[in-house]
């Protein structure tokens, strides 16, 4: 190989090289479609971790091609091993509480399905019901406003910038849980969204209304989470849906879709 074909290919390497870097970034809402990530969080020992679980908000959503069937990811392999263990060495595994989160920033609060966001919620709390939170979703902008700094302020740690897939810890700053979540909430608003390793979460997404003085749309997904202190993470989808589920699967894809055709538009 001459010495210009060289130049030429450690080029072509290099642009890969960002370009790939580029793309194995954590996506914040503010694009409309953030990655799904992980949250693990010991308050009592002020230690975080964030992992890419490599979904996104829109085909995650509600009756999405991802949310349809059940998953699961290992925490203590492979590209998320290093931050497992990690924050593992700092956290005690009593204090552990944990959440999943996905946010869609674009649009207005004022619009039908125009924003949203999907997360964890505790389903042991007697007042918990995701739509009867009080949520209003005039109050939507600033979690997901937060989230977007979170997942920023994450991707500047760890391995996120290098991997498709990675985790990074954090014990302070923008990056660390206590930032977003706020008293175990999303920034305060919707239901609880962290629960003790070892149980299993349901799964929400909230659609903003046709005004800010409404409520929105909470739909309640038929699939729960699971994390257990071995790091497997589980996303179980129940094997037959209610009949109610199906309304609720027609509304949703009703509203994702006026959410799609108005992106389109724009």
């Amino acid at each position: 190989m001459n010495f210009k074909m060289k130049a030429l290919v450690a080029a072509a390497v290099a642009v890969m090289s960002v370009s790939g870097a580029a793309n194995a970034a954590i996506d914040n809402a503010a694009a409309g479609n953030s990655s799904v990530i992980l949250t693990v969080f010991d308050r009592a020992n002020n230690v975080s971790a964030v992992f890419d679980l490599g979904f996104h908000y829109e085909t995650f959503a509600f009756g999405g091609s991802q949310s349809a069937s059940s998953s699961s990811w290992n925490l203590a392999s492979g590209d998320y091993a290093d931050a497992w263990n990690s924050f593992l060495s700092v956290a005690s595994l009593d204090n552990i509480t944990w959440g999943v989160v996905a946010g869609d920033n674009t649009g207005s609060a004022a619009q039908l399905a125009s924003k949203g966001f999907i997360t964890t919620f505790n389903t042991t709390l007697n007042n918990n019901a995701p739509d009867g939170t009080g949520f209003v979703f005039a109050q939507h902008s600033s979690p997901l406003a937060g989230l977007n700094d979170y997942i920023n302020a994450n991707n500047n740690l760890g391995n996120h910038g290098q991997v498709e897939n990675g985790g990074s810890v954090a014990t302070s700053g923008k990056a660390y849980a206590g930032y977003v979540y706020n008293g175990n909430k999303v920034w305060g608003l919707g239901p609880v969204a962290l629960d003790k390793l070892g149980t299993e979460q349901g799964v929400v997404q909230y659609l903003s209304a046709g005004s800010v003085r409404d409520r929105g749309t909470a739909l309640t997904y038929d699939a729960t989470f699971s994390l257990g202190a071995d790091g497997i993470l589980r996303y179980t989808v129940a094997a037959v849906p209610e009949p109610e589920t199906y309304g609720l699967l027609f509304a949703g894809l009703a509203l994702v879709g006026a959410a799609a055709r108005r992106r389109k538009s724009a």
